[in-house]
């Protein structure tokens, strides 16, 4: 039998790989515009996503918005709202990960719920595609309290945003100005 499902990846960004690429074209190297519209046909494609908690977190800077910030309010679609799908992985997560949110924290923590996002759309398979979700972060790799350990113990693949552009082949070149 011929199997005629395509694979497609879904990237599910973390509010630290959002903040990282803002962070570096305000304050490191100005970020190509097209870097910053491919991320956007990639959002439009449903092959990055994030949760609407990254919005928020994001978002919440109103009084002194920065790029990122500016970046995103016109994308709040893109950003998926939580379903009993991810509530119950949430609480599997944070019940064999509990350091992974702060308890005495009053507003509502993403990490979790990025990776609630990532096993879910990792079982959204249908007839015609196969889905791998892979979580996006700037977390360490070594510690075993953060994103990427999470992501091992749950069977989901884990991207720091340098191998995540290696991975989708896309680079950016610097020029030096002419003077």
């Amino acid at each position: 039998m011929i199997n005629l499902q395509k694979h497609k990846n879904i990237y599910c960004f973390d509010t630290s790989a959002f903040l990282t690429l803002s962070r570096t074209s305000e304050n490191i190297i100005e970020l190509p515009e097209t870097l910053w519209e491919h991320l956007e046909l990639m959002m439009k494609s449903s092959e990055l996503i994030s949760h609407k908690i990254v919005y928020d977190e994001i978002s919440s800077k109103n009084k002194n918005p920065d790029f990122i910030t500016k970046w995103i309010l016109n994308k709040k679609d893109y950003f998926l709202e939580r379903t009993n799908t991810q509530i119950i992985e949430v609480s599997k997560i944070v019940k064999q990960f509990s350091s992974l949110i702060d308890i005495n924290c009053e507003k509502e923590q993403a990490d979790p719920w990025v990776i609630a996002l990532a096993i879910e759309k990792s079982k959204d398979d249908n007839l015609f595609e196969v889905f791998t979700s892979i979580v996006v972060s700037q977390e360490s790799l070594t510690s075993t309290k953060t994103i990427p350990a999470v992501c091992k113990a749950f069977g989901i693949r884990h991207l720091s945003l340098r191998t995540f552009f290696n991975e989708i082949g896309l680079s950016a070149s610097i020029l030096k100005k002419e003077s």
